[in-house]
């Protein structure tokens, strides 16, 4: 079976907090986010179709180096046949992370009893207001929608106690910033036991040419934003380009 992937990184530092893995992109996604740094994921354009025994065997190669894989996106779970294929067949490659939106809990759900994955990465674009979701992902009229299917995901992924969540939010000028956004989204996070706030990134380009023009979110704002969600969550971590992941 082949599976669309945008590319390989053979060694990562940054993707398993506290743990060395390769990370394997698939490419598509539903959302549309305009501040997405891996936009061109999505359209497949810079994508191959690759034998999902091939990708294993690669991977298989870095094993002396690594104690697993981290599967990114675009967001993986659109790719429902091949993912669940490449976790059948990558079992052996140690620890396995999925970072995803929530956007397909139905998969999330079939994945889960799989019982192979160890670590899951959810990303919440901002509160859970139908229009300023909806805004964030590019999807104006589909706020509600979205905002349901993601709950879901993470009372799923809670249920499970063999994989531990993280839920994360990109710190974007202009659109999630604001104290009072970050306050609602973790005093919604019942049972979450670590949130980060990841530093928008426009050097790589953006899906909405405009917001590559936007200055990352300063340390200091960071920090801020991060004191707000300690009240309510305490493993908070920023993770900045400057110095990597911090634990507040």
């Amino acid at each position: 079976m082949n599976i669309s992937v945008g590319g390989i990184k053979d060694i990562s530092t940054i993707d398993y907090p506290g743990e060395v893995v390769s990370v394997l992109f698939l490419c598509g996604c539903p959302l549309k986010c305009p501040f997405c740094q891996n936009w061109t994921l999505l359209d497949y354009k810079n994508c191959e179709d690759t034998e999902i025994s091939d990708i294993i065997l690669k991977l298989k190669d870095y094993s002396d180096f690594v104690n697993g894989v981290c599967i990114t996106g675009g967001e993986p779970t659109l790719q429902e046949k091949g993912l669940i294929e490449f976790l059948n067949q990558g079992r052996d490659l140690g620890l396995l992370k999925l970072d995803t939106n929530g956007f397909f809990p139905n998969v999330i759900e079939k994945i889960l009893k799989m019982n192979l994955l160890s670590y899951i990465a959810l990303d919440i674009k901002t509160r859970f207001e139908p229009i300023e979701y909806g805004i964030a992902c590019g999807l104006p009229d589909s706020g509600e929608k979205i905002i349901e299917q993601v709950k879901k995901s993470i009372e799923l992924i809670l249920n499970e106690p063999s994989v531990f969540l993280e839920v994360r939010t990109t710190i974007v000028p202009n659109l999630i910033d604001k104290k009072e956004q970050i306050e609602e989204i973790v005093s919604s996070l019942s049972g979450v036991k670590r949130f980060v706030l990841q530093q928008f990134r426009p050097e790589m380009g953006t899906l909405d040419p405009n917001f590559k023009d936007l200055s990352m979110p300063s340390h200091l704002k960071m920090l801020e934003l991060a004191k707000i969600a300690k009240k309510y969550i305490k493993d908070i971590r920023i993770r900045t380009l400057l110095n990597g992941e911090e634990i507040i």
